[in-house]
């Protein structure tokens, strides 16, 4: 296998591309690798259409739980995450909000709450998504909200 290092100041994020003929076992452990390493370093990848991307925190909107399988939403793509729910809130910190057993938000994109039926809320993001929050969790976003 041929390695190519490219080093260069106007790179910003370092970033890895793998060219193949085909997907060999090895081209799979060799990208599990470098995504286990990014993990580490506090970066997030996302699967879409056979692709590994790159996400940052910042702009994903909420994170889901469908058939047990965790999904991040940035913009109105969304990505299949190979972690937990309990894991990225907990690598991806304050900004946010687990709001039901099934989803969690980013704070920053919250932009108005709805009263909804039986205590429960629903909430409106920036980027069009909704999801309503359980009252197990609205205490704690009351207390975000200082209300």
């Amino acid at each position: 296998m041929r390695v190519e290092l490219n080093i260069s100041e106007s790179i910003m994020e370092p970033y890895a591309v793998i060219h193949a003929g085909e997907l060999t076992p090895e081209i799979s452990e060799l990208a599990q690798e470098i995504s286990q390493f990014q993990h580490s370093q506090g970066m997030l990848i996302g699967n879409r259409e056979d692709r590994m991307v790159i996400l940052k925190p910042e702009e994903i909107a909420l994170l889901r739980v469908e058939n047990e399988k965790v999904y991040a939403v940035i913009g109105k793509e969304t990505y299949r995450v190979g972690k937990r729910m309990y894991e990225l809130l907990e690598m991806l910190g304050k900004n946010f909000m687990q709001v039901s057993k099934s989803a969690a938000i980013n704070l920053k994109f919250l932009e108005s709450v709805e009263p909804s039926f039986n205590g429960v809320m629903l909430l409106h993001l920036k980027n069009g998504e909704k999801e309503y929050i359980s009252r197990k969790y609205v205490p704690e976003l009351k207390k975000y909200l200082g209300i």
